[in-house]
């Protein structure tokens, strides 16, 4: 302050010495003219008067200009009154009145010229030292400071005039860019808003933003703006908006800010990963015309103008979809209303995440329970949920049907008990052990897996304290500790179950009768045969006896096998050939000893293949015994009996003598040949026949009856 006092002291002392210099020299001027007017007009001139008084009258129209016209009227008539005393000898007296004229015209042009002057220079003398910019008047293309203002003086720290005539390089810290930049504008010595740096005198860095533009002859101004605090501030902000920025991409969720204008002010990166852009591409853009569909843009367009309005909604949540480069997602979330200093809504946060997948899989959870609690509710079966203590929690409507229970009287009020017993007898119970089951049904010594259903046919109470027979399957519901149960009422198929067996057990009884009664028929028509040969001496009638009596044996121990059987569809081929093959070679009195081996692997055949088997049988083991062990004293027959998938393979063959080489079977007029061959066709089998050796073979391929 002290500093400013004393140069305002020393501009007035300076601008007071500048006025009394001025005012004596128009007053020296004034009266040298006054002078020389005199003593010329003394002498007989009267014409240097216009030229005399101009020079006083023109020193006062520069300096005074607002007295310049007042003067050149004290001229005017000071000329005319130097002259008066002298106009009777003076040749031509008008000439005194028409120069006073012309220096009171002269005087008042020259006056208001020099106050127009005076007026734009004290115009540009007022912006140049009050400018808020510091100026600068260059010699072009020297580059010396020529004026310089106040302004800038103080921007730089340097004393008043301390500039003026130093080098713009003095000021300029980068002198290479000072040079390039004036050949740059060389042509048309202008330019605007350029940045550079100049250096105060202390050795600081200063952000200038300069212009340039013409001066008066070949000289330049420059104007400067000091920006250093406001690039200051600005580099601040810019790092206050990276460190926002920062904090705002490491949150998982989605962050951004719509403007009034319903512009997107900022954005982080979780955004910008949902709505498949860069985040430069987001801001900048209205969030409600790109981002979101037509057919809630205007809603929410609407609800986020009520929020502006400061009509806050109770709910701050949002969810509905949103337009991605991915397709359509769902975003869910809240919004913040931001309010400026006049506490205004001037712009929303949101916070939000991409909510897609969880709203597809609740669809499908949805979804899911729906038809499980469809499938609950209409399966066959009556169907609870029972926790680990056996409480019931959930039924279905079979449930209530077949108990005659409510779902309230039943869920989470009744136990497992109350309907189906526990692993223990209650005591004074006679229940059968069957009708128990362990609760909950845990795994019996490891020896099922621990997710298996368990399936028990028990005993089921209802309401009127009757009990259903119903069979019920247990399975462990995963990742929970309840049980699922299901029970199927069998009660009208157990009793239809027992009819039946009854009614099996009697056409059983009835069947093996028949057959026991059929074999005992056979057998009275045996004996008959048998009688009737004693009275026939001829041994060919006899022999034809013998055969016809086996084969009625045969079949007659077919029945015999059926009625002593379980099973009454077949036999067991095994014990039927064996007592088959005995009774054959009893009827024959033979010397020669017959061993019987058997290979037989099957074990059940139908009634339907296992007579005509036995049949053949009985021929091929007669014929052995008539024909091929003559003469010898022991002999071996084999018989077998295999099966496959497709077949039963029958085989009968002996050690004896052998079939000739010419043997047919096909054309022989043999009885028990044709029979063989009658019954291979029947059963659609083939016979494969081994001659020309020792012994004779015969083996039979016999579909099997699913086959035939």
């Amino acid at each position: 302050m002290e500093g400013i006092r004393r140069t305002e002291r020393s501009t007035e002392t300076n601008s007071y010495w500048h006025l009394n210099f001025w005012v004596a020299v128009i007053l020296t001027f004034s009266i040298i003219s006054v002078v020389i007017i005199l003593y010329g007009i003394s002498i007989g001139i009267t014409n240097l008067t216009p030229y005399l008084f101009l020079i006083p009258i023109i020193f006062v129209a520069y300096r005074f200009p607002e007295r310049g016209i007042s003067f050149s009227l004290i001229v005017g008539i000071l000329n005319m009154l130097l002259h008066y005393p002298f106009i009777a000898v003076l040749a031509e007296p008008y000439l005194i009145f028409v120069n006073s004229i012309v220096l009171v015209g002269a005087g008042v042009a020259i006056s208001l010229l020099s106050g127009e002057v005076n007026k734009e220079k004290e115009s540009y003398e007022a912006i140049f030292t009050t400018s808020q910019a510091g100026i600068l008047l260059i010699d072009y293309p020297g580059l010396i400071i020529s004026e310089v203002n106040g302004r800038l003086e103080r921007m730089l720290a340097y004393r008043p005039g301390e500039l003026r005539g130093a080098h713009l390089s003095r000021i300029w810290k980068d002198t290479k860019e000072m040079e390039a930049f004036f050949s740059a504008i060389a042509d048309v010595r202008s330019a605007t808003d350029v940045e550079t740096r100049f250096i105060r005198k202390n050795g600081d860095e200063v952000i200038m933003l300069l212009s340039v533009g013409n001066g008066y002859g070949k000289s330049v101004v420059l104007t400067v703006t000091d920006i250093t605090a406001r690039k200051i501030a600005e580099k601040e902000r810019e790092q206050e908006r990276l460190r926002s920025q920062t904090y705002l991409n490491t949150a998982g969720v989605m962050l951004f800010v719509i403007q009034a204008n319903h512009t997107i002010a900022l954005a982080n990166r979780r955004t910008a990963e949902v709505l498949g852009k860069d985040e430069s591409m987001i801001t900048g853009n209205d969030w409600f015309s790109t981002f979101l569909s037509e057919n809630i843009r205007d809603d929410e367009s609407h609800r986020f103008n009520l929020i502006l309005s400061g009509k806050m909604e109770l709910n701050n949540s949002f969810e509905y979809p949103v337009l991605t480069q991915k397709g359509e997602r769902i975003i869910a979330g809240h919004f913040t209303a931001l309010r400026n200093d006049n506490g205004l809504v001037s712009a929303v946060l949101y916070s939000a995440d991409d909510v897609t997948e969880a709203r597809r899989l609740q669809e499908e959870m949805r979804l899911s329970e729906a038809n499980y609690r469809t499938l609950f509710e209409v399966g066959g079966a009556a169907t609870a949920i029972l926790t680990r203590e056996g409480r019931l929690t959930l039924i279905n409507t079979r449930f209530e049907r077949l108990s005659g229970y409510t779902k309230a009287e039943v869920e989470d009020r009744m136990e497992w008990q109350d309907f189906i017993h526990g692993g223990t007898r209650r005591e004074g119970e006679e229940t059968p052990e069957s009708s128990y089951i362990q609760w909950p049904p845990e795994i019996d010594a490891g020896r099922m897996p621990a997710m298996q259903p368990r399936e028990y046919e028990v005993q089921f109470m209802v309401r009127d304290g009757t009990y259903r027979n119903v069979i019920c399957w247990t399975s462990p519901i995963p990742g929970t500790d309840r049980y699922l149960a299901s029970i199927m009422d069998i009660t009208s198929r157990k009793e239809a179950e027992d009819e039946l067996r009854r009614s099996l057990q009697e056409k059983e009884v009835l069947l093996k009768e028949v057959h026991h009664r059929v074999k005992n028929n056979m057998q009275v028509i045996s004996s008959l045969i048998s009688l009737q040969s004693d009275k026939i001496t001829d041994q060919e009638s006899l022999e034809r006896l013998r055969e016809s009596q086996n084969r009625i044996k045969s079949m007659a121990l077919v029945h015999e096998s059926l009625y002593q059987s379980e099973n009454l569809a077949s036999i067991d081929p095994s014990g039927y050939l064996r007592n088959l093959t005995s009774e054959v070679i009893a009827s024959y009195s033979l010397e020669t000893a017959i061993t019987v081996d058997f290979s037989i692997t099957v074990h059940a055949m139908d009634l339907d293949t296992a007579l005509p088997c036995g049949l053949i049988v009985n021929e091929l083991v007669s014929n052995s015994l008539k024909h091929g062990f003559k003469g010898r004293a022991k002999g071996t027959i084999t018989i077998g009996l295999d099966e496959t998938d497709d077949e039963y393979i029958l085989s009968a063959r002996d050690d004896g003598c052998g079939l000739p080489a010419d043997f047919d079977v096909t054309s022989l007029d043999s009885l028990g040949i044709k029979l063989i061959n009658v019954l291979t066709r029947q059963m659609r089998g083939t016979i494969e026949i081994e001659t020309g050796g020792p012994g004779g073979s015969f083996t039979f391929h016999i579909p099997r009856k699913a086959n035939n």
